[in-house]
């Protein structure tokens, strides 16, 4: 049967049901494809991590109450989302797996389906990407999708990869009384950011009791049933030993079976792995009617839903492609304790575009009397900020940092200089006690010795005190 939309939507993401509720929302006639509990694993990371890092300090939960808690959080978690709600919208569901066939025209075809449209959406799941090392596909390793079938927390633990859940799990682990060992093949922590911030990051692990082997070469991996379970033999000769091996490397979007070659749609792939969908500036693929959104994009830190990429990428592919995303407008989480979250530009990048025209303003938590009535000091927020106090990127690393960096993104949206910021009404309180110290901070920067402000200012003084003399 083949049955014409105004969209059809290849899911497998809370992006991919977004898309669709939006849709449904504009009056237009859409399909969402989308693979059986695909969107359901998606949901339990997001929450595994987060209630690792809420149930683990200041003394753990039982781990059998942190597994009811993670299941009664996804029985509610996006009840906009949920399948009743979007077929109840007007939302054509088919949970089956789909892949385009472009002839003798282009639509999306299902097992029991064929669904043809003017614009087509990709917004995939992901799934671990598991690396090349001898021995490790033989042997039981968990994942983020796996780890809630231990019985009980191992006394020790290993965790492969320096993927944000990688880092997230690491901490969380260590808080919740379990020797962890985080090893990654690279040498750093968050390659992105600039070196203070990763270096930051490794701190908190650290801190937490996570030990970390960074820039550490594999040679194989070995799985014996008995206390020592994994062995890691290492490049350098050193051996590493644990029960328990959770394999954290960054995900790669589920672009198999999807037939975009037949589109000429070909894939980022690095190291023999898909990374990311190649777009230009309006989310479209190399193929004008099929545009994409959510993880697949790559660069997220965390599979959260993100409104500007879903609603820019839908438009373009319902109505005229002509919205273009703002690529540093994409907000970066981490599901660390405290949180880190960043949006715009890295102090790196500021001082590479902007030179002397970028300011970097920092007040560390410690400052602020609202941090210690929150009872956790630990971070900082730091503020690029261009001369004329329209902000370029903001990095915070505390309390509620999720929450504060969608305040400080619609800030930078609707172009709100820092000297206004703290009008915003929506402005949670320990973002509100932070401002008036970011705005005096970079005042004082604009006005120190030296600066045309304050030679200007020092001029006017001398030269009215040079009148009232002569009087």
């Amino acid at each position: 049967m083949t049955v014409d939309y105004d969209g059809v939507i290849l899911g497998g993401t809370v992006q991919g049901r977004e898309a669709a509720a939006l849709a449904a929302r504009e009056g237009a006639r859409v399909a969402l494809v989308e693979p059986p509990g695909a969107v359901d694993r998606q949901i339990r990371r997001q929450i595994l991590l987060m209630a690792l890092a809420q149930g683990g300090t200041p003394s753990p939960l039982p781990w059998e109450s942190l597994k009811h808690r993670v299941k009664a959080l996804e029985a509610v978690a996006y009840p906009h989302l949920g399948l009743d709600w979007l077929a109840t919208s007007g939302v054509d569901l088919v949970l089956e797996s789909g892949q385009f066939s472009p002839r003798p025209r282009l639509a999306v075809t299902t097992a029991t389906r064929r669904l043809r449209s003017r614009g087509y959406l990709l917004a995939p799941g992901t799934e671990v990407t598991v690396p090349v090392i001898p021995g490790l596909a033989a042997t039981p390793y968990l994942t983020l999708d796996t780890l809630l079938k231990l019985e009980t927390l191992p006394e020790a633990a290993i965790v492969l990869g320096r993927s944000s859940g990688a880092i997230a799990l690491a901490q969380a682990l260590a808080q919740w009384g379990t020797r962890t060992t985080l090893v990654s093949q690279d040498d750093t922590l968050l390659p992105t950011e600039d070196p203070d911030i990763a270096a930051f990051i490794a701190g908190l692990l650290e801190a937490a009791g996570v030990t970390l082997r960074l820039g550490t070469r594999l040679g194989a991996i070995d799985y014996r049933d008995s206390p020592e379970g994994f062995k890691l033999s290492l490049a350098d000769g050193d051996v590493l030993t644990s029960p328990v091996l959770i394999l954290a490397t960054a995900p790669h979007p589920t672009l198999e079976g999807l037939n975009l070659t037949s589109l000429g749609v070909q894939p980022r792939v690095a190291q023999g792995v898909t990374i990311a969908l190649p777009v230009n500036g309006r989310l479209a693929t190399a193929h004008p009617r099929v545009f994409a959104c959510g993880p697949a994009l790559g660069g997220y830190w965390a599979e959260a839903t993100d409104h500007q990429d879903v609603a820019i990428a839908l438009r373009n592919a319902l109505y005229l492609p002509v919205r273009k995303i703002a690529w540093m407008h994409r907000p970066a989480l981490l599901s660390t304790t405290p949180g880190y979250a960043r949006i715009g530009l890295t102090v790196t990048q500021a001082q590479r575009w902007y030179a002397s025209e970028a300011t970097v303003v920092q007040v560390p938590c410690g400052a602020v009397l609202q941090s210690h009535r929150m009872g956790d000091i630990t971070g900082f927020c730091r503020w690029i900020v261009h001369r004329n106090g329209q902000l370029l990127g903001a990095h915070i690393c505390g309390p509620g940092a999720e929450e504060l960096i969608q305040t400080v993104t619609l800030a930078i949206h609707q172009r709100i200089p820092l000297q206004r910021l703290e009008r915003l009404p929506t402005l949670p309180p320990s973002l509100g006690a932070m401002v008036p110290c970011l705005v005096e901070a970079w005042q004082r920067q604009r006005w120190q010795p030296g600066t045309w402000r304050r030679d200007w200012a020092e001029n006017w003084f001398n030269w009215q005190r040079t009148r009232r003399q002569r009087r």
